[in-house]
């Protein structure tokens, strides 16, 4: 199946049922009209779409052509401390601290539950025992205990779910906050980073060369800010088992973040294409200062510190 057909198949397959509108699969997939309806003849040709009266929908063998491009699995990382969002997280990890009422952590794994990603592992660390509270929801979470956190960066993490990964997996962070839970997708059909364009930022982001991430840095003009939902195929799963190990085991390789492995260290054994979001899809909240603006229960709390 070539790129065209997997977009318009994916697209169609988490909507099940879509009036056949042209205009909306251009602006959603992003691919010409005409290539659009190049691709919609071979797909109905092949007996993966049905056309009943300008409704669309997938069929059974169309839904088995998209099988290999399914997510298999979630890994959330959520192992740090969050310090900067002292005094919350003096008691409270990051990923469970609730925003209007919410845990930042339960619109990634409702996101996720939504499409189907059932096959969850949460890396925990920092106050672990908190986290089981989550199980009164989600009762099939998979908890790997990273005791680590303290003395090593997010690569010892990585090391203790590389068995975890062998099919395509998600790979994200379990602190960021989802304002749009559709950015989950149920089928991929190759490794990428989740990203938005930047005029200019300070945080960590890259260059997209032919459609895929390079020169990745701390701060840049005209580049895409990166957020930690990431997917990675199996192939790149396969990889990314060996080269985290290589990694760590390098000087100071305790030390690294565990995407700088397929991003800088070993950049020449992958493609990571980028998925460009919105800004507004997913607010990163690095701070008590950040936190308080989105939700303003805790503005005393920022308060409280500012008088110290």
């Amino acid at each position: 199946m070539n790129r065209y057909e997997f977009e318009i198949l994916a697209y169609i397959a988490e909507r099940q049922n879509i009036s056949y509108d042209w205009r909306e699969l251009i602006n959603s997939i992003a691919i010409s009209g005409s290539l659009i309806d190049q691709a919609m003849d071979r797909l109905i040709q092949k007996g993966y779409l049905k056309n009943q009266n300008q409704i669309i929908h997938v069929t059974e063998d169309g839904l088995m052509a998209l099988e290999p491009y399914r997510v298999k699995k979630a890994i959330i990382f959520a192992a740090g401390m969050g310090s900067r969002m002292n005094p919350i997280t003096l008691t409270t990890p990051k990923p469970l601290v609730k925003v209007h009422g919410i845990r930042i952590i339960d619109r990634l794994l409702d996101a996720l539950y939504n499409k189907g990603i059932d096959d969850i592992v949460i890396v925990r660390g920092y106050l672990k025992e908190k986290f089981s509270e989550l199980l009164d929801k989600y009762p099939r979470l998979h908890f790997i205990d990273n005791d680590s956190y303290l003395s090593e960066n997010n690569i010892s993490s990585a090391l203790r779910i590389k068995g975890e990964i062998s099919n395509g997996s998600y790979i994200c962070a379990g602190d960021l906050f989802l304002s749009n839970p559709d950015i989950i997708k149920k089928y991929h059909y190759c490794s990428n980073y989740l990203a938005s364009y930047a005029l200019s930022t300070d945080d960590w982001c890259f260059d997209m060369e032919d459609g895929y991430a390079v020169n990745y840095r701390k701060g840049g003009q005209r580049c895409f800010n990166q957020y930690e939902i990431t997917y990675w195929t199996a192939d790149d799963c396969k990889k990314l088992q060996s080269d985290w190990s290589a990694a760590y085991n390098t000087d100071n390789g305790h030390d690294l973040f565990w995407e700088f492995i397929p991003l800088v260290l070993f950049k020449e054994h992958y493609n990571v294409e980028i998925r460009i979001c919105r800004n507004e899809d997913i607010l990163e909240i690095d701070s008590l200062h950040e936190l308080a603006k989105i939700d303003d229960k805790y503005m005393a709390f920022e308060e409280k510190n500012e008088s110290i």
